[in-house]
């Protein structure tokens, strides 16, 4: 029984909710202290938020949660860049829209949008960004 918890909670899923709602947690304690505390712009606070727990959550992932080969280290950070790029550019669109259009409170509204993009997320990293399938030879 205890071997049935230990592999269930070895699940990739698992290791990748753990890091992202480690990041998700640290993402909003970024937000708050630069926004409430230090008075910075949302929309500049999220850019900086964002910058810092992409570089932990890459790193996270690819050594926690999908244990992929060092040698793979650029090709990966070249494709996990590329997701998370497209994730944050929805993100700040939607966090102006949500704030500003629909006066929702600006952690509420990253908090939704955590929700939102996280599945999308996983798909992308499990299935491009630390893909093992051997790449064709040349």
């Amino acid at each position: 029984m205890i071997e049935k918890i230990k592999s269930f909670i070895n699940l990739r899923i698992f290791k990748f909710l753990g890091v992202g709602g480690f990041c998700a947690g640290l993402s909003l304690i970024l937000m708050y202290g630069l926004t409430s505390l230090l008075q910075i712009n949302y929309l500049i606070s999220s850019v900086i938020t964002i910058i810092i727990t992409n570089f932990i959550g890459f790193a996270l992932n690819k050594y926690y949660t999908f244990q992929t080969k060092k040698k793979l280290f650029w090709r990966e950070l070249w494709k996990y860049y590329s997701v998370m790029l497209s994730s944050y550019i929805i993100n700040l669109c939607a966090m102006f829209i949500l704030v500003d259009l629909v006066n929702i409170w600006y952690l509420y509204a990253n908090i939704i949008l955590m929700i939102i993009l996280t599945p999308l997320n996983y798909i992308f990293h499990k299935n491009w960004s630390f893909n093992k399938k051997k790449l064709p030879s040349k």
